[in-house]
């Protein structure tokens, strides 16, 4: 076995942990949210969003060596991308320490928070639709995976249309949704593991 095999095989195993574990990071993101637009208060968001969504990326990774095996194609591609988005939200937890620290950065690092885009929409669209075409997961799973990518879509195009008419309630519902979604999958994950380790346990019978 290949370090890299190694490595996906152990975020595989992992991967019902790193999204519950970044679900939790990310309700303390939405919490965040809600203290800045409605409450008017100055919180590091960049710190949790970094955190948690780091953790839910490589998670994701995780989720798309399970579905290589049944479709390569998409399976890779989804988790190119969800690599490309763990970088960047490894630099927004950076950026976040450098702001925290009065540490003025060059103007030119905001171009790595479209790392953050790609691979919210596209690690997530395509790895929850590689495991809707695949037996690897339920269903319900499957849809989850697509929800990130919807609801930062959603969020998108809540920027571009309302601009500085946006409600300040905003982006706190839509981080708790994002929040809740990790979670949830993360908790589908394990209840997917612990059946199939149920189903593989050889029956003791008697002698």
């Amino acid at each position: 076995m290949t370090g890299s095999d190694g490595l996906l095989s152990a975020l595989e195993r992992w991967s019902p942990t790193l999204f519950l574990v970044g679900g939790v990071v990310l309700i303390g993101f939405a919490a965040s949210l809600a203290a800045i637009g409605l409450m008017d208060m100055s919180v590091p968001r960049d710190l949790f969003a970094g955190v948690g969504f780091t953790l839910s990326f490589l998670g994701l990774i995780g989720v798309s060596a399970g579905l290589t095996d049944q479709s390569p194609s998409l399976a890779r591609a989804g988790a190119v991308f969800a690599a490309l988005g763990a970088v960047g939200f490894a630099l927004t937890f950076v950026f976040g320490i450098a702001d925290l620290v009065a540490i003025s950065l060059p103007a030119w690092v905001e171009a790595f928070q479209l790392l953050n885009i790609v691979g919210l929409i596209l690690g997530f669209l395509l790895v929850g639709i590689a495991s809707l075409r695949t037996d690897a997961h339920s269903r319900p799973l499957g849809g989850l995976l697509l929800v990130p990518a919807l609801v930062f879509a959603v969020n998108f195009g809540r920027v571009v249309v309302l601009g500085a008419w946006t409600p300040a309630w905003a982006p706190f519902i839509l981080g708790s949704l994002q929040a809740l979604a990790m979670l949830a999958l993360g908790y589908l994950l394990r209840a997917e593991a612990v059946s199939q380790e149920s189903t593989e346990r050889p029956t003791d019978t008697a002698a």
